[in-house]
Parts: C-alpha cells; structure tokens; sequence
C-alpha cells in the first residue's frame, strides 16, 4: 500500500512520544535538544565571528557560530523562551560537550581508522549530493500562484480512490495491460493483494487529503477525473495503478481562506514541489539515458552467484570485490551526456553505499533499481563537482560538522559498552518496592480520523444512532492505513494515551470516546474493543524491564561523568561577559 505515513496515526503519535518509560522520554527530549542543535550541517557555523565567546580542546566557538545556535533553539522552541543567562548556557554547553566529545573520539583514533574514514567518504557523498539538489533542482523551482492555490484545493478535497500495487515496473506494465485488454479493476485486486480488505474491496483506499498518500502517488489522483484509471505511477515503495472513485471538495472556498493561509501553503508548496523536482529528475535520468539491460542483467548473474559479498563493506578495497576481468570492468552500463557509468564505477559506488541498503537486493528489478539509483549518483556527482563557483568551503564545513555527528554516535556506544547490570541489582530493585511494579491498565482500541472537527462529532453522532464502525471508518476516515485492521490499534498502556488518558480510564468494550483533537489537522474516535486491569507483576515479568532501566540511568550518569570530565581534560571556558551580550536579528 502507498502511504505516506504507514499505519495507524494515533499509533504512531504513540510509539513516538510514549513508548518508554517516563526517564527515558525525559531524557531523551533533553538530549534531543543537544542533537538536533548539533547536526546542522551549515558551513557558516565554522567561520569566525567577530570573536570568540567560548573554547574546548582545539575548537574556538565564535560569536557568528554561537548566535546562529541560539536564533535556531529560539525558533525551534516556538519562539515561545526568553534567552536569558541559564537558556544561554545550555545552548553553549551542548557546543562545548559535541566538541569536547570529538576531541576525545579523536584521541581515541575513531576519527582516523578504517570505520571512520569510510563513513566519512559516504557522508561526503551525501553532502555533495544535497549540493547537487540545492544547485541544479530546488533553486531551479518557482512556486506560483498557481501552485498556491493548487494546495489550497488539496486541503479543501478529499478523494476516494482503489488501487493496484506492483514492486516494479515490469510486473505494474502487465498489470495495466491486462486492464486496457479488459480485466477487471476488482478481479485484479483479489487476485494481487493479499490483504483480504484490499483484495475483498478492489484495492479501496477509502477517502484521502493532502500529505495522507506517497506523494507522486497524490499528484497523480488529484489530477484524475472520477472514473478514471492512471497509467502506473512510480512511489516511494513501488508502483501503482489508480482509479479515482470520488471526489468531495469543501463548497465554500473563498478568497479570505486563502489568503490567511497563504504563508502555510508556500511551505507545503515549496515542500511538495521540491520533493517532486528531485524525483522527477531522476525518471529524466532514467527514461533519457541509453541503458544497456543486457550488462546489468549479465552483471546481476555474476554478483547473484555469491550475493554475501555485494551485501559485505571490505573497508580496505574502495570497491566491492568482485574478480571481474578487465573487458568485463570496462563493459558500460549506461551512457548518458557527458558521462559513462562502467561496471568498474559500478563496484565503487557499490562500496559507498551503505551495506544495508545493498542487503534489500533480492532480485533482478531490486538490483536494476539499486543500478540506476547508483549511476545517477555517479553522474550528479561529475556535474556538481565541475560547478563553477561552488563553495566550497561550506561543503568542507558542513561534511565536518556531519562527520563529528558520527563521532558522538561511537562516543555514545562506547558508554553504553562500558556499563553492566548485575543480576543482583535487578533483584535487589525489585525487592525494594514490589508494588512499584505491576502491569498498568492496557486498552485496545480502535480509530476512525478525521481531519475536520464538524465530520469528526457527525460520525459520533452516528454511531451513537447505530451505525457500525467499520462502516464509519469507511465513509470518514482519512487515514486510511488502518483499514486493513478495520481501525485496531492494539494493546497499549493507559498512560499512552496522553490527554486522553483521563477520558477513557473507565471505557468499557463496545463504549465509544471522542473526538479528541490529536495534531492541528487531526481529530480521533476511539471505540474499546478490549480492556485489561491493572495488576502486580511477577519478579519474572519486571525483570527485563526493569533491567534495561538500570542499565539506561547508569549509561546516562556515566555519560554525564564522562562528559565533565573531557570538560576538565579539554579546558572548556566560556566567556560569560561575551556570551550575555550576543544578540541576533530574526
């Protein structure tokens, strides 16, 4: 199925906010302030400002790199915190501790041996990459009124459509073919799906807006008149055939609407035409270069015959180590303007990508895909290199402060390996205060979504009339991803629910709850479909948990201590005066 966001939304609010114990998301939203504050790839962050407000180990923080952390935490947390001394700190600490940390990852040697030095080749990859579309593809888009309005329908219109899913283009051309020769949308389904709600309903996806689908997959079925079937279109997870079922647009649209959302839709405009911008110049690449099929597939039966070394990195090679003989080496496998992709080129860019992208490779069009993927690097990788006046001192900036990004992760796998729980302190835990443990109050529900509050309390009201769930969730729900569970989400822990808790502490199975408002665009009704009471746990069944707590306070204080420590060793010192009266314009 093609989503953009796969599966159930309320599921994924809650596997991304309450999955954990309660320290762990503490510290984790406070460690995710000092990662994202530190993975900014910017080259300007390097250059000297106009002096220098605090120093760690070999690293000068500059005035210009300070402000510029401190304008982003500002705009990150809404704007809404007043920078005074402790918010000035703590930004410039988190600096201190990322530089404090890759000194040490440097004396350690893991900014200089073999792991390293290929990390940092495909990081350099990737950032010449972004350069690639930052130059030749987004600053190439124009977004127009057009655009904007465009956008604003998508909002307004909610479409119905069924599909037919294939993993490539060979298997989605038969499939097309076989409709114009006059199968049927529906027998097709049954026939290819294995979901019994897809296969059952003709490939049904129920109703969708804006950002609910793959977006070339959105592009597509927004641009269909009901009735009609699409050619199939290529997504993020495959390809897929369309037919526009419905169509439901907002009937009051006026100027007014459009003009106080004006500033969102540019975003969302700009977004979506740069995503599409990229793609679409990969399929030019595609449809425009002279492939040779018949060297890919000859190469994918020499590589087929021992596929554990395609899918191994030998970091002392720079290639994958197949023994090919030189004219085989030397055979293209396309050729384009300006450019040809050898199967020499081939087995090096093979190396810098990444060993488990390489891992999904299981058959011919998966490698073909893999072939074509690679060789577009090779060639957007020749042109931005041959830019005139490319920066390139923001490129060597932003692949160094991308690289220290990588430090920290060995920094912190190195903590996490020095720590052990012993199975004495596990039990001793336990034993402290048993009632502490004990299985909470699990619901499962299910979900219909909405994404406008008046269809949100009108689909309570008509299930309180009588009408069946899975009826409602056809009609009305927008995310569609649940379907195939007819809106279940699962078991889950009380304390998940978040705002919701309190509401549906007392919820017995078959009662309905909502709808609750769970995003700006989103609205939920719950129905119980099970409940299980609280009740203490067996020292079997807290043990796990209960060691993987410990285990993760100690990792966190060990870190801390480290981290205090490389302060001391590095001679951090911040300039106070300095750091107080920096200021920034918006």
């Amino acid at each position: 199925m093609e989503y953009l966001k796969p599966g159930s939304l309320l599921r994924q609010i809650i596997n991304k906010k309450n999955s954990m114990p309660l320290p762990y998301r503490i510290f984790i939203l406070v460690f995710g302030v000092v990662v994202l504050l530190g993975c900014t790839r910017d080259a300007e962050e390097n250059q000297s400002g106009n002096g220098i407000v605090a120093t760690v180990g070999s690293f000068e923080i500059s005035d210009t790199h300070f402000t510029n952390y401190l304008k982003r935490f500002y705009l990150r947390t809404g704007q809404a915190v007043n920078l005074n001394e402790d918010v000035r700190l703590g930004v410039i600490n988190g600096r201190i501790e990322r530089y404090a940390i890759v000194e040490f990852a440097r004396d350690q040697g893991w900014a200089s041996d073999a792991d390293a030095q290929y990390n940092k080749s495909i990081i350099e990859r990737k950032v010449m990459m972004e350069a690639y579309e930052r130059h030749f593809i987004h600053d190439r888009v124009q977004i127009t009124e057009a655009d904007l309005r465009d956008v604003f329908l998508r909002y307004n219109t909610r479409l119905r459509a069924s599909h037919l899913r294939a993993t490539n283009r060979y298997a989605a051309r038969e499939l097309h073919n076989r409709l114009m020769d006059g199968a049927s949308f529906e027998d097709l389904a049954k026939e290819i799906f294995k979901n019994p709600s897809l296969a059952s309903s003709g490939g049904d996806l129920g109703f969708f807006s804006i950002d609910e689908m793959d977006l070339a997959f959105e592009d597509q079925a927004y641009a269909m008149n009901v009735g009609e079937i699409s050619q199939p279109v290529r997504t993020s997870t495959g390809f897929s055939i369309i037919k526009l079922t419905d169509r439901v647009t907002n009937p009051i649209l006026t100027e007014t609407m459009f003009a106080q959302r004006k500033q969102a839709l540019q975003q969302v405009a700009h977004r979506q035409r740069t995503e599409m911008a990229t793609r679409n110049d990969i399929a030019a690449f595609v449809e425009e270069s002279n492939w040779n099929r018949q060297a890919i597939r000859a190469l994918w039966e020499s590589i087929n015959e021992n596929l554990d070394v395609y899918k191994t990195t030998y970091f002392s090679l720079n290639e994958i180590p197949f023994e090919f003989d030189d004219e085989f080496r030397a055979q293209s496998l396309v050729r384009g303007a300006g450019f040809n992709f050898t199967v020499a080129d081939f087995l090096a860019e093979a190396y810098f990508t990444p060993a488990e992208r390489r891992a999904q490779v299981s058959d011919f069009y998966q490698f073909e895909e893999q072939v074509e993927g690679m060789a577009y690097r090779y060639r957007a990788l020749g042109l931005i290199n041959k830019l005139p006046g490319l920066d390139t001192d923001f490129i060597a900036g932003s692949i160094e402060e991308t690289f220290y990004s990588y430090l920290l992760s060995r920094f912190d796998s190195h903590v996490q390996a020095s720590v052990q729980v012993s199975e004495t302190e596990v039990y001793e835990t336990f034993q402290a205060d048993p009632s502490m443990f004990e299985s909470p109050l699990k619901l499962n529900m299910a979900e219909i979504v909405v994404t406008d509050p008046e269809i949100a309390q009108s689909v309570v009201d008509q299930l309180e009339r009588g009408l069946p769930f899975t009826t409602a969730l056809r009609r009305y729900g927008a995310q569609v991803a649940s379907y195939g569970d007819n809106g279940e989400i699962g078991f889950r822990a009380i304390q998940e629910f978040g705002t919701m808790a309190p509401v549906l502490q007392d919820i017995k199975p078959g009662e309905f709850a909502g709808p609750f408002q769970i995003t700006d665009r989103y609205f939920v009704i719950l129905q119980c479909i099970g409940r299980t009471d609280p009740r203490p746990l067996s020292f079997e069944e807290a043990e796990e948990s209960i060691r993987e707590y410990l285990k993760f306070t100690k990792q966190q204080r060990e870190r801390v201590r480290m981290v205090e420590e490389l302060r001391r060793t590095y001679n951090a010192d911040i300039n106070l005066a300095r750091l107080n009266t920096l200021s920034f314009e918006l």
